[in-house]
């Protein structure tokens, strides 16, 4: 057999292989620091509900699941340890390498790490979202996100986390540009929700908008639409 027919198969298989893989759709979510105290840990486990209930919405609410299959099976996994409670970051994801290393092995696609405030008006979830190799035109892995524990938008998919996760999928890798309609129609639906976290809070929404918008033209810019 010649090389150039080697060749040729080896891409095949290649092709193919990516072409059947799983969908990134897992949400893997670590135990939140500074749940300390009686109130803390009630804060972060409603929080913890209402993600868990709020991210298999999105298919439903969207009507985008043919063109991804990723919000079809979109689910928040709890890290668990063997005495089923959550495990704490500095376990498994302590710094940047072991992060990129569980991403990668795992298939997940966003880890979700953070604390939990409750100073102030207003209890507020910080949480760290590392979405990994995404082809996002600011190239950063990670993003800084916060979400208001009261308020209109915080049992709704019209909130930051919810722009950050449809926008991690959107920026899936995509050969040929083959997805280029269906990826603006997600990021279209992810700005619509960051100028709802603009209500509440202009500094992010404005943050995540910009995000998306820079996003949509740098697929026009490579897709020549």
């Amino acid at each position: 057999m010649s090389l150039s027919k080697v060749l040729i198969g080896l891409a095949l298989v290649i092709t193919a292989s990516h072409s059947t893989a799983e969908p990134r759709a897992n949400i893997h979510l670590f135990q939140y620091g500074l749940t300390t105290t009686k109130q803390r840990v009630a804060l972060f486990e409603d929080f913890r509900y209402v993600l868990e209930q709020k991210m298999p919405r999105l298919s439903d609410e969207l009507a985008l699941g043919d063109d991804w299959p990723a919000l079809n099976a979109l689910m928040v996994v709890p890290v668990m340890d063997k005495n089923k409670k959550l495990r704490r970051p500095a376990d498994l994801i302590g710094n940047s390498q072991l992060k990129q290393r569980y991403w990668r092995d795992t298939g997940a696609l966003a880890l979700l790490t953070g604390v939990v405030n409750d100073r102030g008006d207003v209890p507020n979830i910080h949480t760290t979202l590392y979405w990994g190799e995404i082809e996002s035109p600011s190239k950063q892995k990670v993003i800084d996100l916060q979400l208001p524990l009261v308020g209109k938008f915080y049992d709704t998919t019209f909130d930051s986390h919810s722009v950050a996760i449809l926008y991690a999928i959107a920026n899936q890798p995509d050969v040929q540009c083959t997805h280029f309609t269906s990826k603006v129609a997600l990021l279209s639906e992810a700005q619509k929700r960051a100028k709802a976290v603009s209500e509440q809070q202009p500094e992010l929404g404005e943050k995540l908008e910009t995000m998306i918008v820079d996003s949509i033209q740098a697929l026009r810019v490579e897709c020549n639409r």
